[in-house]
């Protein structure tokens, strides 16, 4: 990884607003469940998030495929229980079934289909019976579609009822939240009552992101979704949301009207056309009569012009 920042990978002392805040939240739900467990960050990245989750964990490994990553976030995080190694998600170096819990948050759709079918399967590998995995994506109506924008490092991207069958062709248990900006940061249940200012949630189909904490055996999961509401005053989603709309509206209202405009120069100038057209159509209709006009008012006149040969 370079140490020049491409807005892709969160690195703390570049990355604020929006979406250091995504991060953060992502990070503080999953320390919420990996208490006294073994965990593994897959594609940890600058290995901020790792380092949160050790806070709470019994052991935490982060997994990155880029050299420099894994020894920079060693070098500046990396204690006792805390280490972080180089390595790909399509084969996770781990033994069968010896970890607690798996986290990887904005992996998924920086790879393939096949890779991503890999990466799964070797989720399930190395966790344990009753391990659980905590995994988040965008979700591509609200990302992608409802911007109508592009990113560049994302491979295949996800609506929510394909991430719902891509897990579900695995475990059997999945509780989901939706990760989205308002007036603030929120994660939340699907349309849980947000106590902050008297709202209720978004949808999994309206949300930015979806998180899923999956698991094969029940269980159950107390989260503090409140205590994950970040209010962020660089950045008030919803306002700028306003703004951008009614700067659409302003520019179609402006295409609209001079496209008006130019219709009607148009029809004005066909008209002057056809208005010139009449004039000489009359003016060839009267040119045979002038002769006449001229011998019946003027006969001596007339004479003298034919005389002249006009």
């Amino acid at each position: 990884m370079s140490g020049e920042y491409t807005g892709e990978r969160f690195l703390p002392q570049e990355c604020r607003g929006e979406i250091a805040a995504e991060h953060y939240q992502r990070y503080r739900l999953a320390a919420q469940l990996v208490k006294g467990k073994k965990v593994l960050d897959a594609a940890c990245g600058e290995g901020y998030g790792s380092s949160l989750l050790a806070e709470e964990a019994e052991e935490v490994t982060g997994l990155d495929i880029d050299k420099e990553a894994v020894e920079n976030a060693n070098h500046k995080y990396g204690n006792k229980k805390l280490s972080y190694l180089k390595g790909s998600i399509e084969k996770l170096p781990f033994e069968d079934h010896t970890l607690d819990v798996v986290v990887s948050f904005e992996t998924i759709e920086h790879v393939g289909e096949e890779i991503q079918k890999k990466f799964l399967e070797e989720i399930c590998r190395v966790l344990k019976p009753e391990g659980t995995l905590i995994m988040s994506t965008p979700n591509k109506a609200v990302y992608t579609d409802l911007v109508e924008g592009e990113n560049p490092f994302h491979v295949k991207e996800f609506y929510v009822k394909e991430f719902q069958e891509f897990l579900g062709s695995r475990f059997s248990h999945m509780e989901y939240y939706c990760q989205y900006p308002n007036l603030g940061y929120f994660i939340t249940r699907e349309d849980e009552n947000l106590n902050v200012y008297n709202k209720k949630g978004k949808t999994q189909e309206e949300s930015r992101y979806v998180i899923a904490v999956c698991s094969n055996v029940p269980q159950k999961y107390e989260i503090n979704t409140a205590g994950l509401t970040i209010f962020e005053d660089q950045m008030y989603y919803e306002l700028n949301r306003y703004a951008h709309e009614k700067e659409r509206q302003i520019l179609q209202m402006k295409a609209e009207a001079e496209a008006f405009e130019q219709q009607l120069e148009n029809s004005i100038q066909q008209q002057k056309e056809y208005i010139a057209k009449l004039e000489d159509d009359l003016r060839l209709l009267k040119e045979p009569y002038k002769a006449l006009l001229l011998h019946w008012r003027h006969p001596v006149k007339y004479l003298r012009e034919k005389i002249k040969g006009k």
